[in-house]
């Protein structure tokens, strides 16, 4: 594979710097925006629910304007904000397609002790009973390159009766998912076929991002020998059993962790066609003479395991302690500069199945807001020209030092 040419970064804000970039010249957007959480208390999300879903029209409105017909556009959301995002990703002219899940096990609730904070309106002092480990209240602390978040904190009895009775509960769950908004560009051409010939966008790139890899196949139906038929309704083909590459990608990513725990609930099971004969006065596919799953074999889709094969799973980094409210990135992936580091990284084998999965070979991403440069890395590991926008100043040397890693 040749070389692309190094991610060009654009500094500054994406509403200006996307205005630089020509109509209808790009194949896809792969991005990470604010999620109006007031995240940090950081400026650049913080934002009244209504306020926000206009943002994200207008920064979508310029999305659409770049992309080619057919183009797509995927944006990771919070999961409080993640409906406003896809309305105005929507009121920008996209078609909604989809949502992608991409689960994992490494985020901590911002969650409120209701019993403390009934104490606390009391005025009344509670008793220390012990000490315990963990973040306080469950508020984020040590994020990006401080220490681990865990840290000692005085364990307390409730002081009034009122508290005692709401012992207990808090107000946030555990985030353990963001959804990413699968949206396109409507066609420009009348059917999906011509718009890929015509503009080389529309469609996903299934086979570059199937689940696993290995000892999977498919069989084809074969007209000369007449074993294998599918439907009557359905013309006759010749062709040999082919490779499949794994399994139909699925609109649910998992982290390790999580695809451990779903294995653990799970247990081993077999899957694939069950070659045993249904009888032709059914209508049911007819697959030989075999008696039962057993008899199977690989060329017929047959493999066992724990139910996470079914998803693409991203890696972790079991070694780091510390947690980021958003999907987790190792620590090698954080670049750090001057003591500097981004809050909410993603992980880049995420961000290169994303964008193999809407790019086409060959083909531009735009990530309007760059952050530490993860989607500017993904994009030119998997072959793709890039352009990222990013207006804070602090990240600029992040996505600068991503760069220059991955091009040297």
């Amino acid at each position: 594979m040749i070389a692309p040419l190094p991610p060009l970064l654009l500094r500054g804000d994406c509403l200006v710097e996307l205005a630089r970039i020509p109509d209808g010249s790009v194949d896809s957007v792969v991005c990470d925006p604010p999620y109006g959480l007031e995240f940090m208390g950081k400026a650049w999300d913080k934002y009244t629910p209504l306020d926000f879903e206009l943002w994200c029209a207008k920064w979508a409105a310029e999305c659409y304007r770049i992309l080619k017909p057919g183009g797509h556009l995927l944006a990771f959301g919070g999961s409080r904000t993640w409906h406003r995002l896809a309305a105005g990703i929507e009121d920008a002219g996209f078609e909604i397609r989809d949502s992608i899940a991409w689960l994992y096990s490494q985020g901590f609730p911002k969650s409120m002790n209701v019993s403390k904070a009934i104490d606390k309106a009391a005025g009344a002092q509670r008793e220390v009973v012990g000490r315990l480990r963990g973040a306080h209240n469950g508020s984020v602390v040590g994020l990006g390159e401080a220490p681990s978040m865990a840290s000692e904190y005085d364990a307390t009895a409730a002081a009034t009766d009122a508290a005692r009775e709401w012992e207990g509960w808090g107000t946030a769950l555990k985030p353990a998912f963001e959804p990413v908004v699968v949206a396109r560009k409507p066609l420009g051409e009348k059917t999906v076929a011509a718009n890929v010939l015509a503009h080389g966008t529309g469609a996903l790139s299934i086979d570059a991002t199937r689940i696993g890899t290995e000892g999977g196949t498919r069989a084809i139906p074969r007209g000369t020998t007449g074993k294998t038929r599918m439907s009557t309704n359905f013309a006759m083909q010749e062709a040999d059993t082919v490779a499949a590459g794994g399994r139909w990608p699925a609109n649910v990513v998992l982290d390790e962790s999580q695809a451990t725990a779903l294995d653990e609930q799970s247990g081993t099971l077999t899957s694939g066609a069950n070659p045993k004969r249904r009888g032709a006065d059914k209508g049911r596919t007819v697959l030989g003479e075999f008696a039962g799953q057993s008899d199977a074999n690989p060329q017929r889709g047959v493999d066992t395991g724990g139910a996470s094969r079914f998803f693409y799973v991203a890696p972790i980094d079991e070694l780091e302690e510390r947690f980021i409210y958003g999907a987790k990135a190792p620590k090698s992936e954080r670049p750090v500069v001057d003591g500097v580091a981004h809050p909410t990284v993603k992980s880049l084998k995420v961000m290169r199945w994303l964008c193999r999965l809407v790019t086409p070979p060959g083909g531009v991403v735009v990530d309007p807001f760059a952050g530490s440069g993860t989607t500017l890395e993904a994009a030119y590991l998997e072959g793709f020209e890039s352009i990222g926008v990013e207006m804070t100043p602090e990240y600029w040397p992040l996505i600068a030092a991503r760069i220059e890693r991955v091009t040297r």
